[in-house]
């Protein structure tokens, strides 16, 4: 009787340490994850807020930033709209006319993105992941010279590369994964 107790209390403290040991190597991928994005601060903030990166794999973090994405890409879409409807100036109008079409090509890129993560297609996520980040990118380049770009949407597209750094990062690690 006294070896069964012996052995369920080890049992016990052997997974417990095991946990904490997981939980503590999950906080240290998104440090690394982080370490190698665009923006680290933005993707800790990022990944740290969302509930569902405790205890997440690669895939999960994946998902998370894809989730990320597509909601700053849309909401970023929108800021853009209201920015086109209000500008009078015709040179404005005609950036954030092609920064429209830019977010609605980042926004159709973003959308293949989970089907790819699903099927371990890691290298196709890479890649469209990469072009769903010349949306924003190409969208700044627009405001070169004056007029320059409103503060908010150059915030937005910034926090949007960041997010979409993540995924990079990861889909090349994932990669990795399948390729050792």
């Amino acid at each position: 009787m006294a070896l069964s107790y012996n052995f369920v209390t080890f049992l016990i403290v052997f997974l417990l340490s095991i946990s904490v040991t997981l939980t503590s190597v999950k906080g240290d991928l998104i440090d690394d994850i982080c370490s190698k994005t665009l923006k680290k601060a933005v993707c800790l903030s990022a990944l740290r807020a969302d509930p569902r990166s405790k205890g997440a794999n690669l895939e999960g973090l994946a998902t998370i930033s894809i989730d990320l994405s597509q909601k700053k890409a849309k909401s970023t879409h929108d800021l853009v709209s209201t920015l086109l409807k209000q500008a009078t100036d015709p040179n404005l109008k005609t950036r954030y006319s092609s920064c429209l079409e830019n977010y609605n090509d980042t926004i159709n890129d973003l959308g293949e993105l989970s089907g790819f993560l699903k099927s371990k297609d890691y290298e196709s996520l890479n890649i469209h992941a990469s072009a769903a980040s010349d949306g924003p990118s190409t969208c700044d380049d627009n405001f070169s010279g004056p007029p320059t770009e409103s503060p908010q949407l150059k915030n937005d597209s910034d926090n949007l590369q960041g997010f979409i750094s993540i995924i990079l990062v990861v889909s090349n690690q994932l990669k990795g994964m399948l390729n050792a």
